[in-house]
């Protein structure tokens, strides 16, 4: 065995030399819907073994973790290549995933099948904007061709000089056997110590809503496409409150909240343009590429602005400005919902969101004490405790 830290100071040696070229092969983005799992999946092609049945519904088997309930991506349909949908790295000494972080700043999760460490390196998303003025001023000429250029998956820097310049790194040796997550807007990247096999995939719980959304509002601004639509997403989620968690529903609020604030200011100032006209539009039923802003280049979906003498322009209401030469007039807002439907589901997510206080709040009364006993309590010949209703059959789950 040769020592990890020999590896790894051999692979930033060769990085850094301008005269020795190596060359490796990495089986890298391996699409597992085409080329098997690692994990064990119910396909129909084959039996399973007792044993890979019960991996196979397992939620640390990630192609069931990005479709768990508590995971938001299960609210999408399209099987998303590397984000719902794993994909499988087939690594050698030296193959290397170059500083990046996920589409829509997502957690990621990636296991280490079998085969030689895979070394990482991890910087916290508060330094993530800190990384990325550090690159930029160390190497300014690759920015100014490719302002996205840390989108591409193409640029390495050695650990030392980040820390040198004050960004915050961690680093750790992956073995076989062993997950690595990475967190919203967490920059990472790092090499294979040897021949090995991972397989990874994207997966979004309630906390990363917010991130979400301020990665969209980053987009905006780099005019980089996305992924998915988060307004979408988030409405599809309000849309059917009783499906969500209880702690998904809170989080859906809160962010349909600030959703619905920021569309009532928009379509407010469209008004005071002098644009009245307007049409129902199932953006949904749309392909992405049809209903993307001219000008950032993002996927529409509560509303657009669009012209009846330009039917191919079409941008979201941040770029009101930016569509055509056309008179007003000859302008008109496209919406998916009207502005009284939107409180409405606003409304029901609430409802869905509060149910956990109330239940809360009647197991709290349950258990006050009254003249020194509890109400409604015995206890089983378990050892459990039940609380009214009359034992198993009385008792409730939980909404």
């Amino acid at each position: 065995m040769v020592p990890t830290e020999l590896v790894e100071k051999e692979f930033w040696r060769l990085v850094n030399s301008i005269e020795e070229d190596v060359t490796v092969e990495y089986g890298a983005d391996i699409h597992s819907k085409e080329f098997g799992s690692g994990f064990p999946v119910r396909d129909g092609k084959r039996r399973l073994s007792p044993e890979e049945e019960e991996y196979a519904g397992s939620g640390w088997n990630l192609n069931v973790m990005p479709v768990l309930q508590q995971s938001v991506l299960c609210h999408i349909n399209a099987d998303i290549s590397g984000m719902k949908v794993p994909w499988l790295y087939v690594g050698m000494v030296f193959s290397a995933f170059c500083w990046h972080i996920e589409d829509h700043w997502s957690y990621s999760i990636n296991y280490l099948h079998w085969g030689e460490p895979k070394t990482w390196y991890g910087v916290p998303s508060f330094a993530a904007e800190h990384l990325e003025e550090v690159m930029k001023k160390l190497t300014p000429e690759l920015f100014e061709s490719q302002p996205d250029l840390l989108h591409q998956l193409v640029t390495l820097m050695n650990p030392n000089t980040l820390m040198a310049h004050g960004v915050p790194v961690v680093r750790t040796n992956q073995c076989a056997g062993e997950f690595v997550i990475t967190f919203p807007r967490a920059y990472h990247s790092g090499f294979n110590q040897g021949y090995n096999f991972a397989e990874a995939v994207n997966f979004c719980t309630a906390d990363w809503l917010p991130a979400g959304r301020q990665c969209i509002e980053h987009y905006r601004r780099l005019r980089r496409y996305c992924v998915f639509s988060h307004e979408e997403l988030i409405c599809k989620m309000a849309a059917s409150p009783e499906k969500l968690d209880l702690n998904l529903a809170a989080a859906v609020h809160k962010e349909m909240f600030v959703l619905v604030q920021e569309e009532r200011k928009l379509r407010k100032a469209l008004l005071e343009k002098g644009i009245t006209e307007a049409e129902r539009e199932a953006f949904e039923l749309l392909p992405d590429d049809e209903r993307q802003c001219d000008k950032c280049k993002t996927t529409c979906f509560l509303s657009a602005l669009a012209c009846y003498d330009c039917p191919q322009g079409l941008v979201c209401l941040y770029h009101m400005d930016d569509l055509c030469k056309c008179p007003r007039s000859k302008q008109y807002l496209r919406y998916r919902y009207t502005l009284d439907e939107l409180p409405a589901m606003l409304h029901k997510l609430k409802v869905r969101a509060e149910s956990f206080d109330t239940w809360a709040n009647k197991v709290r009364i349950a258990l006050e004490v009254e003249d020194g006993r509890k109400r409604s309590e015995w206890r089983s010949p378990g050892g459990c405790f039940f609380f009214g209703g009359g034992g198993f059959g009385g008792l409730k789950a939980q909404p």
